[in-house]
């Protein structure tokens, strides 16, 4: 038996929400750096924000958050957090190295060459996208929450796969 972790139900209700271009920020996210005392430089969407959304999501689920300070906004710091796991299960921490730096994400699935990864700054917005299974650096679970039975997501092709999340 599978179910969603409580984590990705709560992750999932953000779909759609997106960075305002321009010269200013969308409020929400703005609001969940501040939340999870992000540092005050941080004043600008612009900026990564995948680790802000995912430690304002643990925060609103009562787990721990990953790292103080500056490592709350980086992506990296979700490889060390938690406990490791081997195999992927749905709503894992998965970890991924990109040109600029990491992204980190939430795993729903994958296909042969890719994991289906939901997160925020994903394309400028809180949704899903392929990453390549090359790029994964780490996947992580939440301490304290009882370890998920290893259960591969087997999805079909469809997206394109993604090379820079933000």
């Amino acid at each position: 038996m599978t179910y969603d972790p409580l984590w990705l139900s709560v992750a999932l209700a953000f779909e759609g929400l997106r960075e305002t271009s321009g010269p200013t920020s969308n409020p929400v996210i703005l609001k969940w750096a501040r939340d999870i005392d992000a540092p005050g430089w941080y004043k600008d969407d612009d900026q990564p924000w995948c680790a802000v959304f995912l430690n304002r999501l643990f925060m609103a689920c009562q787990l721990p958050m990953a790292g103080t300070g500056f490592d709350l906004l980086r992506a990296l710091t979700f490889a060390e957090w938690g406990v490791t796991l081997v195999e992927p299960a749905l709503g894992a921490v998965m970890v991924f190295e990109r040109p600029q730096g990491a992204h980190v994400g939430l795993y729903l699935g994958e296909r042969v060459d890719a994991y289906r990864v939901f997160g925020g700054n994903t394309n400028d917005a809180v949704g899903p996208a392929w990453l390549l299974k090359t790029r994964l650096r780490a996947i992580r679970w939440p301490l304290g929450m009882v370890l998920p039975t290893p259960s591969r997501v087997l999805l079909t092709a469809d997206g394109a796969v993604s090379v820079n999340e933000a």
